[in-house]
């Protein structure tokens, strides 16, 4: 997505002395922040649009309170039914369901690319556990360059600080507790069972930016929280007012110690005594094969002709290979038989999962190994969806003054508020085609977003 203002980034970062080539070199970074993610940066910033990214963002939030409609259309308000549709096993909706209200607060992410015409979603992360909540301290820390700070002032840069929209949620959520500060309330972000160190880094950057925010981020597993008298969740012998929820159903499905405590939470949230931000139900939607949901004729047929609109218009052909699903049989034989003949341009995902972890891109792989990615993915809760080809960002190599075609992977928030702000991973083609830090290759940058129309006088 080459836009006027990247085209002029690019111009003003042509000569080998400029500090525009690598800001991100430049800046001074929050300390745990720096360590956590300061060598996976890319070079620059990524720009968008604000009236774009800003109507992608409401397009999400119609998508959700679709999503989370299709149980009452379609299903007779039966969840369980609603889950075999999109292949999630009892266990996991008994989990995902217990404490439901029929109403999941609308906090999520999306990954999305963009072809060159608009953004297309990839999938909608819906529920608290989000990477990139952080990452406004990259955006701060490059306004801190003096030479990136006078490109943003001539071409009206602005950014959208996520961790604002969230505290303001956690803050939000703190209101219903009779005890706690609504100002400074205390907040503890709970992982699952044996977790909280495999992703430390990601943590503790979350804690350092939200002090910045004023408020107290605990750290711990879900087991740790103890139950006092007054029915109060603690953690290490902390009062808790607001649990922020980074652990998953999956982690707590088949663990008796983590489900027990699952249900005090739960018990603490429904009596006000400890806030959950956000309860589980939202993991209901979050599967890549509930938006396949959306392209299944029957359930196509009760949207409406706009809603009908929007799928078509933001999100890529998406079809459920769940075999265990007990609605819409024919469906699903069509949806195989569509995999099976058009390898080269669909990409295999799992519903639920995490890194790019199972992910199969047809073309890349032969018509053998297709066939029996198609058979692995019968058994569990597995999608096809098109694939997007989008549009190279272009970046210069510091080093060698040649600029390179990424592709980037954005991840856009959406709150009740709006757009919530953005990041991207991003990739060059040749270093592979999943965009994820497992591959060595991916690098990270924060966004800025510039008015519709940037003046073409707008010099640095």
């Amino acid at each position: 997505m080459d836009s006027s203002v990247t085209s002029r980034y690019l111009a003003a970062s042509a000569a080998p002395d400029s500090d525009l080539r690598n800001p991100t070199a430049h800046a001074e970074l929050p300390a745990v922040f720096g360590k956590s993610y300061g060598h996976v940066l890319l070079p620059r910033p990524l720009f968008v649009s604000e009236p774009e990214i800003g109507a992608f963002a409401d397009d999400l939030a119609a998508i959700f309170r679709v999503l989370v409609s299709l149980p009452d259309r379609c299903f007779g308000g039966d969840v369980y039914r609603y889950g075999a549709a999109i292949g999630l096993p009892d266990e996991l909706i008994e989990v995902m369901a217990e404490g439901a209200t029929g109403d999941p607060v609308l906090y999520a992410r999306a990954d999305a690319f963009h072809d060159g015409t608009r953004f297309r979603l990839l999938e909608l992360n819906i529920g608290s556990e989000l990477g990139g909540v952080d990452t406004a301290q990259l955006n701060r820390a490059l306004l801190g360059v003096p030479a990136f700070r006078a490109f943003a002032e001539a071409n009206g840069l602005g950014h959208t600080d996520t961790m604002v929209h969230l505290v303001a949620a956690l803050r939000g959520a703190a209101g219903g507790v009779p005890d706690a500060d609504p100002v400074h309330p205390v907040v503890a972000l709970i992982e699952g069972p044996g977790a909280l160190g495999e992703h430390d880094g990601v943590f503790l950057s979350i804690q350092e930016d939200m002090r910045n925010h004023g408020i107290e981020l605990l750290l711990g597993e879900i087991q740790e929280l103890t139950e006092g008298a007054d029915g109060k969740l603690a953690l290490h012998d902390r009062p808790v007012d607001v649990v922020l929820r980074y652990f998953a159903a999956g982690q707590i499905a088949g663990d008796p110690v983590a489900r027990a405590a699952l249900t005090r939470l739960n018990r603490a949230h429904a009596a006000g005594r400890t806030a959950l931000f956000s309860p589980l139900e939202g993991a209901l939607f979050t599967s890549k094969a509930a938006l396949g949901l959306l392209h299944r004729p029957e359930v196509r047929a009760a949207l409406t002709a706009t809603e009908q609109e929007l799928v078509d218009r933001i999100l890529p052909r998406t079809w459920v290979l769940s075999g265990e699903s007990t609605e819409g049989t024919e469906s699903y034989r069509q949806a195989l038989a569509h995999a099976r003949a058009h390898r080269t341009s669909l990409v295999l995902k799992p519903g639920i999962g995490y890194s790019a972890d199972g992910v199969v891109i047809g073309r890349d792989v032969t018509e053998e190994q297709w066939q029996e990615a198609l058979e692995r993915a019968a058994v569990r809760d597995y999608v096809a969806q098109e694939l997007v080809t989008p549009a190279l960002e272009p970046v210069v190599d510091p080093a060698g003054g040649r600029t390179d075609g990424w592709v980037a992977n954005w991840g856009i928030f959406v709150t009740p508020q709006g757009f919530g702000g953005a990041f991207c991973r991003a990739l060059r083609p040749e270093d592979g085609a999943v965009i994820t830090y497992a591959n060595p290759g991916t690098r990270g940058t924060c966004v800025f977003t510039h008015p519709a129309t940037v003046s073409e006088e707008s010099r640095i």
